[in-house]
């Protein structure tokens, strides 16, 4: 009889260690994801071609650090075009982002002086980069979609937006 219950002894000791063992195993995989950075969801080389009308094209370089991401862009078409560089602020899921221009032809403040508020967001679509611009008064806050960004994967071709009305071309 000693024998039979120091078995069952065993045997619940076992499961008590196992029950134990996946718990504290939860709790520490839990505090690590917490306790680590969130992906950098918005790093990265990201580029936006047409192949017909003007052509536009616009090009981002993002850098993230934590909810932090600084860059530089280029938007234009075959006639004409500007760059600068951006710094921005993950929120909600959105890059929200303050711009500077390489000239006064940019539109925004002349580089290394930033815009004083943001003026434009991206958010991720699936593998690709959505850039919203704001539109009409400030004061408003409407923003409208601007162009789809494809993200730059050496060795591997970009897809281009062939879709020019007739008054583009």
């Amino acid at each position: 009889m000693f024998t039979t219950s120091a078995h069952i002894q065993l045997r619940l000791s076992r499961s008590v260690f196992l029950l134990s063992a996946l718990v504290i195993g939860q709790i520490l995989c839990t505090a690590y994801a917490t306790g680590t950075p969130k992906a950098k969801v918005f790093a990265g080389d990201w580029k936006y071609k047409q192949t017909c009308g003007y052509q536009h094209s616009a090009t981002l370089t993002l850098t993230q650090t934590g909810e932090d991401v600084t860059g530089d862009w280029t938007d234009g078409t075959r006639l004409s075009g500007s760059d600068g560089s951006l710094k921005g602020r993950i929120r909600d899921g959105k890059l929200y982002v303050r711009y500077c221009g390489g000239d006064e032809h940019a539109g925004y403040a002349i580089c290394p002086s930033y815009e004083t508020e943001e003026s434009g967001y991206f958010t991720r679509q699936g593998t690709d980069l959505v850039w919203y611009r704001r539109v009409g008064k400030k004061e408003e806050n409407t923003f409208e979609k601007y162009v789809v960004l494809h993200p730059v994967i050496k060795g591997k071709r970009l897809p281009v937006d062939d879709h020019c009305t007739a008054d583009q071309n």
